[in-house]
């Protein structure tokens, strides 16, 4: 008896990875740093720029083939573009803010047509270049990124033919990431103010295939 509980349980273990779809993902899209005033008003010295994204999902069916869990682990290339003269973005052209994450998105997934699924969900992120000068700054920054972590919403659409999958997600910041920075010639150091707050907005489409899939899901 307790022979054949063993085996029903493997079994059952087994049939339930069976269903489990594992994908390789990697991509472009626009990122963009949005900082905010106290009162509200969007900041726009910074623009969009190009940033990249690469990693693997997992997806697996939870409610007839309609509803799916998504999950997964990425390396994001995030930031912005912004003048170098935070005067006059028309002067000295522009120049590259960087900042790089690891983030593990978690979505829920509707198939409403047979290679489509709406998905939307939340992400925690971790920054990986945080890493101040000697004066207390970031390099090529205008942000203090005070918080290592960034952690907000995303949402977008699934498409999946045999194994080849396509994804555009769009995701922003809920939690700040950073405040405003400057340096103060007659301290002599860099001072904080809490008076622009700034958030992670990203826009990606990426390309993938399926690594492992159930045969009988396939399109």
């Amino acid at each position: 008896m307790k022979k054949i509980l063993f085996l029903l349980i493997i079994f059952s273990q087994g049939k339930a990875f069976a269903q489990v779809e594992i994908s390789y993902l990697s991509g472009i899209g626009t990122t963009n740093i949005i900082p905010k005033t106290n009162m509200g008003v969007i900041n726009t010295n910074y623009t969009e720029g190009l940033g990249f994204t690469m990693g693997c999902i997992a997806e697996y069916p939870i409610f007839k083939g309609h509803l799916y869990v998504k999950s997964g682990l990425f390396f994001s290339e995030k930031g912005a573009l912004r003048s170098s003269n935070p005067y006059d973005s028309s002067l000295l052209g522009k120049r590259r803010e960087d900042v790089y994450y690891v983030e593990s998105p978690i979505q829920l997934q509707f198939k409403f047509f047979p290679m489509f699924k709406l998905q939307a969900g939340i992400y925690n992120a971790m920054r990986l270049n945080m890493f101040p000068n000697e004066y207390g700054g970031y390099d090529d920054s205008y942000a203090h990124y005070e918080n290592r972590y960034d952690f907000g919403y995303i949402a977008g659409l699934n498409f999946g033919y045999k194994r080849f999958v396509f994804e555009v997600n769009f995701l922003k910041s809920i939690k700040r990431v950073g405040v405003e920075s400057r340096w103060d010639s007659e301290q002599n150091k860099i001072v904080l103010s809490d008076d622009i707050r700034y958030y992670n907005q990203n826009l990606f489409f990426t390309l993938g295939y399926k690594l492992f899939t159930d045969q009988n899901t396939e399109n």
